[in-house]
C-alpha cells in the first residue's frame, strides 16, 4: 500500500522545500528559541481566541499583546474529553463538524472514498481509543508540514541524501488504515531516491516476515512493539534483512526493545515521541544521548497530578502541551498522560533545545486496585523486560492481579517469574495477589490502528 495522489504528492514537494529551513533551525541561539516562542506562543493565543468560540470564552480577559511564556500556567488546561465534547467549537475553520469529520473517518474505512483531504485542505484522524477517550483530530496543510519537518529534520541533518550510496528502500510498518495519522507521516522520505513501502503493522507475523524479506529494505520505521517483534524474527533466524537505519514511534521503547535492534543489526534505533493531537515532540538524532524536544514548536510542561511543575520522575504524572503551530484546533496547555523524563545535556552538547532521557509509558496505564493500591508499570516491566527469554509481553490488570500474555523465544521459567511478579505486587500493597503467565504465539494489537498496548487496566 503506498499514499499517493495529486494533492499528496503536492504536499510532499512542500515538506522537501521547507525541510532545509526546519534543520537550520536546530542552530538557532537561546535568544533566537525564545523569540520564537514568545512570539508564537502570542500568535496562537489571538488566532485561537478570534476563530474558536471555545477558546474565546477561555481566553478571555488574557492580555495576549503581553502574554509571556511565564504566564502560560494562568491558562487553564485542556483535555481530549473537552475536545470531544466541545469539538464544533474548538476548532477554527466552521465548516468543519464533528458530524462531518466522523463520515469522513467512515468513508475511508468502508473504502468509499480514498480522497486524503477533507476540503482539500484537512486530514482527519482517530485516535486509537486504547485508554478509553475516542478521539478525533485535524491536520491542516500546514501543520502536516510542521509536523513533518520537527519529525525528520534531524535525519537530514545527520544523513544527508548526498551523501548516500546505492539502493534505498524505507519500509513503513504502521496502521494499515488512512484514518490513523502514522501512515501518512512516517511514509515520508528525506531521500528522493528512496523507494517507500508500507506494510500494516497488522499484517500476521510470518506474512511481514515473508514480504520484508523479499523487499530487503535499508531503512525500516514503524510502531515500537512491531521493530521489537521483528527484531526478533531476525534473531531467530527468520527475518533476513539488513537495514542500515531503523526508527521507531508510537508506543514507548522498551530497554528490551533497543537491546533486540541492536542484537539483530547492530545499529541503534532512533526513537520517536509525539501524538496525533500535536505531533512530534521528541526525536532521538544519530548522537543517541536522549531525545531532543520540539522547543521551537510546542511549550511542554512537565507536571505533577497538581500541575504544577516538577523534574522528580516519582512525582511525573503528566505533561501539558501548547502547539505553537497548531490552527485547525488549537491546542492550550493540553493534557498528555505520557511520563517524560527529562535529563542534563551532556558535556560539550551545544544544542539549545531541551532533551529527555526516556517515556516510561503513560500515567494511565498504573493498575489501580481496591484500597487505592496503585501498581507502576515498572513493577511488571522490570521482571518481564528483564528475562532474556521473553520476546514481547501484554499484562491485562484483573481484579486481583493480572493475566499476562508473553512471546518467548526460547524457555522461560514461567513458576518463577509468576513468582517474581507476585512477590513485587505484594511489596507494593496488594494483599494476595493472583498472576497468571500464558506463553502466546501472538498478543492483542488495536483493531484500527495495529498499535499493541502493553498494559491495560481493568475496565470498569
Amino acid at each position: 500500500m503506498r499514499l499517493d495522489s495529486p494533492r499528496r504528492r503536492q504536499h510532499l514537494a512542500e515538506v522537501a522545500a521547507r525541510l532545509p529551513e526546519h534543520v537550520a533551525r536546530l542552530s538557532w541561539s537561546a535568544e533566537r528559541l525564545r523569540e520564537e516562542r514568545k512570539n508564537k506562543l502570542r500568535e496562537t493565543l489571538a488566532f485561537a481566541a478570534e476563530r474558536s468560540p471555545w477558546h474565546a470564552d477561555r481566553l478571555s480577559g488574557v492580555d495576549i499583546a503581553r502574554f509571556s511564556e511565564e504566564d502560560i500556567r494562568t491558562l487553564p488546561t485542556m483535555s481530549k474529553a473537552d475536545v470531544m465534547a466541545n469539538w464544533d467549537r474548538v476548532v477554527t475553520d466552521p465548516r468543519l463538524t464533528l458530524e462531518i469529520a466522523n463520515a469522513n473517518i467512515t468513508s475511508k474505512l468502508r473504502g468509499e472514498t480514498t480522497d486524503y483531504y477533507l476540503f482539500d485542505e484537512y486530514q482527519i484522524f482517530a485516535t486509537g481509543g486504547s485508554s478509553g477517550t475516542r478521539g478525533v483530530f485535524i491536520w491542516g496543510w500546514e501543520e502536516f508540514i510542521q509536523i513533518c519537518c520537527s519529525t525528520f529534520r534531524y535525519q537530514m541533518r545527520d544523513r544527508p541524501p548526498e551523501s548516500l550510496t546505492g539502493r534505498r528502500m524505507l519500509a513503513v510498518v504502521e496502521a494499515g488504515e488512512t484514518v490513523h495519522a502514522s501512515g501518512f507521516l512516517y511514509s515520508v522520505s528525506t531521500d528522493p531516491e528512496e523507494e517507500i513501502a508500507w506494510f500494516p503493522a497488522d499484517t500476521p507475523p510470518a506474512k511481514l516476515v515473508a514480504e520484508l524479506n523479499k523487499a530487503q529494505p535499508s531503512h525500516l520505521i514503524g510502531y515500537s512493539s512491531t521493530i521489537e517483534l521483528l527484531a526478533g524474527e531476525a534473531l531467530a533466524g527468520s527475518l533476513s534483512i539488513k537495514p542500515e537505519h531503523v526508527a521507531t514511534n508510537s508506543e514507548p521503547l522498551m530497554p528490551e526493545a533497543r537491546v533486540a535492534v541492536r542484537e539483530a543489526w547492530g545499529i541503534e534505533p532512533n526513537n520517536m515521541w509525539g501524538s496525533v493531537e500535536v505531533g512530534i515532540l521528541g526525536v532521538e538524532a544519530d548522537d543517541h544521548v536522549g531525545m531532543y524536544v520540539s522547543d521551537d514548536l510546542a511549550i511542554c510542561e512537565i507536571v505533577d497530578k497538581d500541575n504544577k511543575p516538577t523534574t522528580d520522575p516519582d512525582r511525573i504524572d503528566k505533561l501539558l502541551v501548547t502547539s505553537l503551530f497548531g490552527r485547525s484546533m488549537p491546542l492550550i496547555r493540553y493534557e498528555l498522560t505520557d511520563i517524560v523524563i527529562p535529563m542534563e545535556k551532556p558535556a560539550g552538547n551545544s544544542s539549545v533545545y531541551s532533551m529527555i532521557s526516556e517515556i516510561r509509558g503513560r500515567s494511565d496505564d498504573a493498575f489501580k486496585y481496591a484500597g487505592d493500591v496503585l501498581i507502576h508499570p515498572m513493577v511488571f516491566r522490570t521482571p518481564l523486560g528483564q528475562n532474556p527469554m521473553i520476546e514481547q509481553y501484554q499484562v491485562h490488570q484483573t481484579e486481583h492481579g493480572a493475566d499476562i500474555g508473553v512471546i518467548s523465544r526460547g524457555h522461560v521459567d514461567v513458576d518463577r517469574l509468576r513468582a517474581d511478579i507476585v512477590e513485587a505486587l505484594q511489596s507494593r500493597g496488594l494483599d494476595k495477589p493472583q498472576v497468571t503467565i500464558r506463553l502466546v504465539d501472538a498478543l492483542e494489537h488495536h483493531k484500527e490502528t495495529g498499535k499493541m498496548r502493553r498494559f491495560i487496566p481493568l475496565q470498569n
